[in-house]
């Protein structure tokens, strides 16, 4: 079965900081992964239309004096240095940075970004671009750590999807399953369950816990489902019964804490989104919202079909 998802191309958010510079890395590889495009977009506020360009203030000296088509060339020489053979495209965008990134989700496969460096005025200001493209893009996100991935992990690190019941975490359980077979790893499927109220009342805030909890009676039914899920998803992929390792386990705790712990072991972490309001934070849900800033691995924020127009209205 050909997913034409999947070779579409891969889009990074290019704005010549270091956290932008892993993203460029991590984007050439998994967009030679799929064997896609990957595209390169280097946005520039939209009154920032001079000569030089000096990104979030910062003087590049000789790279910048030129303007930013030799910035972003540069990017794709280096994607290029990185992933030997992948065909880049490169842009460049006057205008706000969330909108045009979401405008070029539009027909990509994955978008790409950097986390953000906690501290800071440009980076806070980049933080709220990152929040917001993930919860409106129109394509899953990826979120590299702006350490990048770790690189002591073992070859067989696997694919480790968040998964609670809901539609929105199985259209996360499905990419994540995509994911895993491509990629020739592991699935882990992790469903968190909570021991009661008292855990709530005691959290530090609304980013330790979701809208609902699963109880622990609920915890193995809804692993079960969730792993008949993902042997229905195999069957229409055509694998063979046992072609990919799928572990499931239910954890005790707060969804970011366990998660958490999961993504420092993960090659990537795949989640859903609530899917409620329109602030970002309420329209990843808590959970999503704080994991994409801080996890130790990639964070690939996948969305149901259609909740990008609902979430507009």
């Amino acid at each position: 079965m050909v997913d034409e998802h999947r070779t579409a191309p891969v889009v990074v958010g290019y704005d010549a900081s270091e956290p932008a510079d892993v993203a460029l890395a991590w984007a050439a590889r998994e967009a030679r992964t799929r064997g896609a495009v990957l595209r390169v977009v280097y946005v520039r506020d939209a009154h920032d239309t001079g000569v030089a360009a000096r990104p979030h203030g910062d003087d590049l000296g000789e790279r910048g004096v030129s303007g930013a088509w030799p910035v972003v060339e540069e990017a794709a020489a280096r994607a290029r240095d990185v992933a030997p053979g992948v065909t880049v495209e490169t842009f460049v965008e006057y205008a706000s940075p969330s909108a045009a990134l979401v405008g070029m989700s539009a027909d990509a496969g994955a978008l790409v970004l950097g986390a953000t460096r906690h501290g800071g005025l440009y980076e806070a200001i980049r933080g709220t671009v990152v929040l917001q493209v993930t919860a409106h893009a129109h394509c899953p996100v990826v979120v590299v750590p702006a350490e990048g991935p770790r690189t002591d992990l073992p070859p067989d690190a696997p694919v480790v999807v968040g998964y609670d019941g809901s539609e929105q975490s199985g259209v996360a359980l499905d990419a994540a399953v995509d994911t895993a077979w491509e990629l020739g790893r592991t699935l882990r499927v992790v469903v968190v369950w909570r021991p009661g109220v008292a855990e709530w009342v005691t959290s530090r805030g609304p980013t330790e816990h979701e809208a609902h909890d699963i109880t622990e009676a609920d915890a193995g039914p809804v692993l079960q489902r969730g792993l008949a899920r993902v042997e229905e998803r195999l069957r229409e992929r055509g694998a063979a019964e046992g072609a990919l390792e799928v572990l499931g386990e239910t954890r005790e705790g707060q969804v970011v804490r366990v998660l958490h712990r999961e993504a420092e072991g993960a090659e990537r972490l795949l989640l859903g989104t609530r899917g409620r309001g329109g602030f970002a934070s309420l329209l990843l849900g808590s959970a999503t919202h704080t994991l994409v800033r801080t996890a130790a691995c990639p964070v690939v924020v996948v969305r149901a079909p259609g909740a990008v127009e609902a979430a507009a209205t």
